[in-house]
Formats: C-alpha cells, structure tokens, sequence
C-alpha cells in the first residue's frame, strides 16, 4: 500500500540546489504531501524556513555521522536519504544496511561504484580502458610531476587545468583552477572577481612548497560548450538522460541553461552507466573537444545543482527517486519540454518563525 505521506532526509544542504529538490518535492505530480528534513555541518538559516526541519550534524567522514543521521531519521520518521557531499555519500553508501534495517533507503549507488568515483583519476582509467572519451590528464603529487604534465598538455601554447583527485575534497567546483600563460597574479587580483578560477604559473609552482599533500588531477583544458546531464538509473541501467547546456555561469553555477538533446552525450552516459553500474539521480558533466567530442569532465553521484530544470521540462526526477526508493511503480515519460532556466537573486525575509517573499502578491506596507 502506498504511503501518503513521505519524510525525505536531504544531506549537506547548504548548497545553492537544495532549494529547488525541495520544491520539486513539494510539488510533485501526484500531489503528494512531502516533508523535508535537511541537515548541515553550520547553520543554514535559509533552511530552517523553506525545509520542515534541520539539524547540525557532524562531517561525513566522522565517526559520530551515521548514528547521528540515524537518530534523526527514527526521530523524524524519515523514509529516503538524498546524500550532498562526497564524504557523506561514501559514509552513506558503505552504511545502507543499517538504514533499511531501520526501513529508510539511501538513494544513491552501491558503495562499490561510489568509491571508483571518489578517485577521479581512477575513474578516468576505468572509462578510457572502455573506450569513454575523458580529457587528457594525469595524476600529479609532486612539483616535478606537474610541471612535466602541463608541458605534455602544451602548456604555455594551451590552457590546463586542475582540480583535487579526491572527489570528496571538490564540492561546489572547490580547488578548479585554470592556468592560462596571460595569467598574473596582478590581473587575478586587481582585476578579476573573487570567484575567479583562473591562476598563475607562480602560484601553481608555489602550491607544492606550501603543502605536502598534493593530489591533483591535471588535465587539457576544453574551452567549449559544457553540458550538465541530468540521468536516472536503475541499478546500471539508464531510464531517462536529460542534458542541459549551461550558458551562463556564476560562480561556475549554471544561472541561466536550457533543456537541449544530444544523442551522442546520452549514448555515452548509458554506457557509463553500465559500466559503473550506477543507480538512481546521477550528475554526469561534459566538455565539447576541439574536434567536436563530447568528453566527460565530472560524475556526480547525487543529485545535480539545476535538477529543478528537468522538473518544470516534464520530469521530475528527485520524486521517481522517492517512488525508486519506496518500490512504487511510476511510467516512463518520453516527452520532455525545451525550455530555458533562468536564476536571479531573490530575498527571503524572516519575521520570527515566519517567513515572506516580495512578489505580486505581497501587500505594500512601507
């Protein structure tokens, strides 16, 4: 018998997403009633207006995370886990059994093919050995190595870039850099916004002299269209492949994308799939090459930051999680609307415990 009502647990949901899974939650086609509990690290006050609870819990990675998130779950009656971070989604993954002997799923693939994805670079030789077309990269630990690298990718002739080998440690486009020859420190500072991701030759070197710990992927820099793929799986296999190109980027979040088809990205992204055998919402990012190849840059393993867009297209994907999760049978929709998303700054006020938002509704007072 279908439950209904459901209580969804969303994970390290400081992130500029968590708002739009939620309303695609709270509006999903079969009107279901939906609560939404989120959790943070820090405080998240945005949350603790547009969620029906949220708590601060430890790190993912800490010993002290599982039984928290469980005590919240048998509290709030949670029924589905959506992870955020890596950390979490390794944690959670490896834990499944625990949560379902206390009747909560964990929407997120098997643990084996969560941890080939924490290493990108692991992943990267995994896909090329089977024919997936990735950058040109290499793992980089020490300086040596990476000065050998960024000349075997062309550097100064080309851009490179580089990011964390640790998908854990790359959340929200953290530690991305590109290192282009026009690159200085005077211009990235004087003239280049905050959230820059370019760098200098000289800031990259002096990196390896600052810390020990260095793990990067180095890889070619593709300066052409990016599309960020929305796919939904069943146990390594692909039931719907939504991508979207991102046309305007803020701090390399998509603030405006459209709905588009591309065969050849959602052939590749099936075959991904299969060999990763990935399972319910995956995020999978691709770069176009020089000669027209789309080539695979990023695999999230959670939900993806714009997941709002294929909702309004026709399919909501976080809600056939829930009915994935919860062994509901739900139909496969083929027509998927092109249309546009726009962001734009929007403020929310508090007063107490409650909250408002100017629009064409709102009654003057001032």
């Amino acid at each position: 018998m279908k439950k209904k009502e459901v209580c969804i647990l969303i994970t390290s949901s400081g992130g500029i997403a968590t708002t739009g899974i939620i309303d695609c939650l709270k509006n999903n086609y079969e009107n279901r009633k939906i609560r939404v509990v989120c959790t943070d690290i820090i405080s998240q006050p945005l949350l603790m207006y547009k969620s029906d609870k949220f708590y601060l819990v430890p790190k993912g990675n800490s010993r002290k995370y599982v039984n928290a998130i469980l005590k919240i779950c048998k509290k709030e009656k949670v029924d589905v886990i959506f992870p955020g971070s890596g950390s979490e989604i390794f944690t959670l993954s490896k834990n499944t059994k625990i949560f379902r002997q206390n009747n909560v799923v964990v929407a997120t693939s098997n643990h084996n093919s969560v941890k080939i994805i924490m290493d990108k670079v692991g992943t990267y030789d995994l896909l090329r050995k089977n024919d997936i077309p990735v950058p040109d990269y290499y793992r980089v630990t020490k300086l040596k190595e990476f000065i050998n690298a960024i000349k075997k990718l062309g550097y100064p002739r080309k851009a490179i870039c580089f990011k964390p080998a640790k998908y854990n440690e790359t959340g929200g486009a953290r530690g991305f850099r590109i290192l282009r020859k026009k690159n200085s420190l005077s211009n990235i500072v004087l003239k280049n916004k905050p959230n820059s991701v370019e760098i200098d030759y000289d800031s990259s070197i002096k990196l390896f002299n600052t810390t020990t710990n260095v793990n990067l992927l180095v890889m070619e820099y593709l300066p052409s269209q990016e599309y960020s793929v929305y796919v939904f799986c069943n146990n390594g296999n692909m039931l719907y492949c939504i991508p979207n190109k991102r046309e305007e980027l803020l701090q390399y979040y998509s603030f405006r994308a459209s709905i588009v088809e591309n065969k050849q990205i959602c052939n590749i992204c099936k075959k991904i799939v299969k060999i990763l055998g990935l399972d319910f919402n995956v995020n999978l990012q691709f770069k176009i090459s020089a000669n027209n190849i789309p080539k695979l840059i990023e695999i999230n393993p959670r939900i993806g930051g714009t997941i709002i867009l294929p909702t309004v297209a026709g399919v909501n994907l976080p809600y056939l999680a829930i009915k994935k999760a919860l062994n509901e049978k739900f139909s496969a929709k083929k027509s998927i609307k092109k249309i546009t998303m726009i962001r734009y700054w929007k403020e929310l006020f508090a007063d107490g415990e409650k909250s408002f938002e100017i629009n064409s509704n709102y009654k003057k007072t001032f």
